[in-house]
């Protein structure tokens, strides 16, 4: 019987401020999550949009999700460190199901370098090059 993907990604974070609401796949270096935009998401702005900064968010948890699914990976997910090239293509809507992949590129030294890409249906909404980068023990 094959593995069964859980229906939310395993993060530590607790609604509203968890942004992913489906799994449909992940690996130890990719991942593909869902977002529905609803109207009584209490992160959504008055006009009926998602703002660039939860979009994101969202890929940054995308992210978070795969180191944290990762077989012998780290146990923690990680905390956004860095953000390179984000741009925002078209906006997010109420009604809208958000569509993010993430893709490992590097992993050196507790740090984890990702491309990131939202889009509702085929159209691209948001991309950007995103570093995790995992906690400091002391």
């Amino acid at each position: 019987m094959a593995d069964q993907l859980p229906a939310r990604p395993s993060l530590p974070h607790a609604a509203p401020f968890l942004m992913l609401d489906r799994t449909v796949e992940v690996s130890a270096d990719r991942g593909v999550f869902l977002k529905m935009i609803t109207a009584g998401d209490p992160l959504v702005a008055a006009d009926g949009t998602m703002p660039p900064v939860f979009v994101l968010e969202a890929m940054a948890q995308a992210g978070g999700a795969v180191l944290g699914s990762a077989v012998g990976g780290p146990r923690a997910v990680g905390m956004l460190a860095k953000v390179d090239a984000f741009r925002m293509h078209h906006s997010v809507r109420v009604g809208d199901e958000l569509r993010v992949e993430v893709r490992l590129l590097r992993y050196t030294r507790g740090v984890s370098i990702f491309d990131t890409r939202a889009s509702v249906e085929s159209h691209l909404c948001a991309e950007a090059r995103l570093s995790l980068a995992l906690p400091q023990s002391s």
